[in-house]
């Protein structure tokens, strides 16, 4: 049964039936991607798998009986496949068939008709211990099988009958992890995202990889066996890549490793996937990365980079800016890896306006490129809003709106190691009833006068990463995004909101003076220091074991150095330091305006005796004193005895209160009590004093702290 999916490569609606509908065509796509099927919520990206059969692409993920097909790698069909393997899968063509098994298990399927999800058993292997199972059939016709996924035991490859099934030897041993050597295998405390122990340890300062995810492919003659290190759990789940001549070896290391990586910017992550040639015989490695929603919601997304093989046969991806837009494959040029669009992000800490806040989910918290923080407003009702202050005017391109689920009524997570239910095994509503994420996007220069750019009132998508590229550019200085309507009566929350685009100063320049220092003592680290650039939005640290082969990278936002651990002990590197800078004016918080002077004050109400100025109970109620703000105000205050303090702190006024300074039926009271409290200063200079005034109302009264 084939179904439309809704995934964010194709970057548009499709309808929810058997159908495809025509809609604008975009050129673009942007990590994270989602993984949704019709009106089901995410599901888990998990292990995929990409490859082309009868020319079309197909695309497999785990623990799911269907999977997609594409003509272009825009529109996508799901198919529903009860006969499919599912599990931990691996799938390749055969003698003009689609076969497939999964992890640890026996059988092994073919598809009778792949398109009607039609699979039939045809065989059973010789072992269930294959570890993510990755069978492979080479030039000549030959079946292999690479296997591999533990801490302690080694990849594994053996030749398969291709008419049995059955192993044709013994399995010969590749290769371990090797964390003395390859910094990028190991599993750092600071980069767990997780804890899969649920509190039962801790993770130590260093421990033995997982290296799991064998992925064979081969290019130009050459054998590339591909492998994730240490687990989706850690911000460096990645891959590296032995070559070899022979599909049974021996393999070679590649010093050039690893070969994606991405511990930086908002999208992290990059493990366990498998590298595919294109209609245009580019290389990509799809990977699978970690994702965390809401109050403990994890699971795991899609992520895909450009990869390519150079003249010597080094294979090697970029993705520094991994996260940003680029094109699809029928648009990308062919041979190496730039396959970026020419825009900037124009959102990365700029200035937020917002309808309110929820605790301590700063608005900054949205625009920060870090995908474990967000912005939430105090409700989910229509009307919260998140605007952001580019600074000046620019030409936008495209919006990515990625959603939290803060104080959602069940978690948000897409399943994945260690929680989660899979896709395929959840609840569902009826496609007519649910709807997801209900939002509108405006623009303005002025952020008085508004023009709707995107509108989502009816979303029946659980998209948490919707990124949609403008039919055509719109010049703004504000973005307002506007909730419709939340679900599982979830608050209002933005883990980011990424804007692109360009402007008329944008420019990217090599930084001259910088410096990076290898640990002596554990050549795997190295630490990064550059001379800032005035206006740079971040920089791009790139760095490889040969001048013009720069192949590794990281991308940093908001500081002028750089920390890391994944580099391989034997050789010496090059690095280049890089800055970009969308050219609108940096924004700096001002902490004193935003989050306070660092002065609390608070109003108790006292049963009298005792030191009041350090007495608090429940009822106690603190105001943090702010740059710029000239009144505060306590409410409901009613007769008795009430005590003004500075916290912890001396007392500032305390006296009673009646009912003839608090009771008032005026509509417009005068204060009935004001004192001056204390004097205020910068040095040996006085700036004026606060003073407090009590206010009547109806039924209670308000105690006023103006700044004279």
């Amino acid at each position: 049964m084939k179904k439309l999916i809704k995934w964010t490569f194709a970057g548009m609606a499709l309808m929810l039936t058997g159908m495809n509908v025509l809609a604008q065509p975009r050129h673009t796509f942007c990590n994270p991607l989602d993984v949704v099927v019709g009106n089901e919520r995410a599901i888990r990206g998990g292990e995929p798998v990409v490859i082309i059969f009868e020319d079309n692409y197909f695309l497999f993920v785990s623990h799911r009986r269907g999977y997609w097909y594409s003509p272009d790698f825009r529109n996508w069909t799901y198919v529903d496949a009860p006969g499919y393997p599912a599990g931990v899968v691996s799938v390749v063509e055969m003698d003009g068939k689609l076969i497939g098994c999964s992890m640890n298990n026996r059988n092994v399927y073919r598809a009778i008709d792949p398109y009607k999800g039609e699979w039939e058993k045809i065989g059973e292997l010789s072992s269930d211990r294959y570890g993510d199972a990755n069978m492979f059939v080479d030039d000549d016709g030959r079946l292999y099988m690479y296997f591999g996924w533990s801490q302690i035991m080694p990849f594994q490859v053996v030749e398969l009958d291709k008419s049995t099934f059955k192993e044709k030897g013994e399995p010969k041993p590749l290769f371990w992890s090797d964390i003395k050597n390859h910094g990028f295998e190991v599993r750092k405390p600071e980069d767990v995202i997780y804890s899969i122990f649920n509190g039962r340890r801790e993770y130590g300062p260093e421990e033995l990889p997982w290296i799991e995810g064998p992925y064979m492919i081969k290019h130009n003659g050459k054998y590339y066996l591909q492998y994730a290190a240490i687990g989706l759990e850690f911000i460096s789940y990645s891959h590296g890549v032995y070559v070899s001549d022979n599909p049974m070896g021996p393999f070679t290391y590649s010093e050039h490793n690893p070969l994606t990586f991405k511990t930086s910017g908002f999208q992290v992550g990059a493990g366990h996937g498998s590298t595919f040639h294109d209609k245009k015989g580019n290389l990509w490695t799809i990977c699978m990365i970690p994702a965390q929603y809401g109050e403990g919601g994890r699971g795991s997304e899609l992520a895909i980079y450009p990869t390519a093989v150079d003249a010597q046969g080094v294979m090697y991806s970029n993705t520094a800016l991994g996260d940003y837009p680029q094109f699809y494959p029928e648009e990308r040029k062919v041979g190496g890896v730039d396959n970026y669009v020419n825009w900037k992000l124009l959102s990365v800490n700029k200035k937020a306006i917002v309808s309110s806040t929820f605790e301590n989910y700063a608005p900054s918290q949205a625009l920060d490129e870090d995908f474990k923080t967000c912005w939430v407003a105090a409700t989910g009702d229509a009307g919260e809003f998140f605007t952001v202050d580019l600074g000046a005017q620019a030409s936008i391109n495209a919006i990515q709106l990625n959603w939290d689920h803060i104080g959602a009524q069940r978690a948000g997570g897409m399943g994945g190691f260690g929680g989660g239910m899979m896709g395929g095994a959840r609840p569902q509503q009826a496609q007519s009833e649910q709807l997801y994420q209900c939002y509108e996007v405006f623009v303005s220069n002025d952020n008085s006068n508004w023009t709707k750019v995107i509108s989502k009132p009816q979303n029946k998508m659980e998209l948490k990463h919707d990124y949609n590229e403008l039919e055509k550019p719109v010049n703004a200085r504000y973005v307002k995004v506007v909730n419709v309507s939340t679900y599982d009566n979830a608050k209002f929350s933005i883990k980011d909101l990424r804007v692109f685009g360009t402007t008329s100063k944008m420019k990217t320049q090599k930084v001259s003076k910088f410096m990076a220092v290898r640990n002596p003592e554990d050549r795997r680290e190295a630490n990064v220091i550059w001379e800032p650039v005035a206006g740079a939005d971040g920089y791009v640290i790139r760095y490889g074991i040969e001048k013009n082969k720069l192949y590794n990278s990281y991308i940093v936002y908001g500081k002028n150095q750089l920390y890391m651990h994944s580099m391989n002990t034997k050789p010496e590197y090059y690095f280049d330091v890089e800055a970009f800078s969308s050219g609108l004016p940096v924004y700096k918080e001002n902490p004193l305006e935003t989050v306070g002077l660092g002065a609390e004050i608070q109003l108790a109400q006292r049963g009298g005796g005792g030191n009041a100025g350090y007495a608090q109970g429940a009822g106690t109620r603190y105001i943090m004193l702010k740059e710029g703000v000239t009144e505060y105000s306590f409410g409901e205050v009613g007769p008795g005895t009430w005590t003004l303090s500075h916290s912890y702190g001396p007392v500032l006024w305390s006296g009673q209160l009646t009912e003839k300074e608090l009771i008032s039926n005026e509509a417009n009271p005068k204060p009935t009590l004001t004192a001056k409290l204390n004097l205020l200063g910068e040095g040996t200079k006085n700036t004026g004093y606060l003073e407090m005034q009590v206010i009547p109302g109806k039924e209670n009264g308000k105690i006023i702290v103006v700044r004279k």
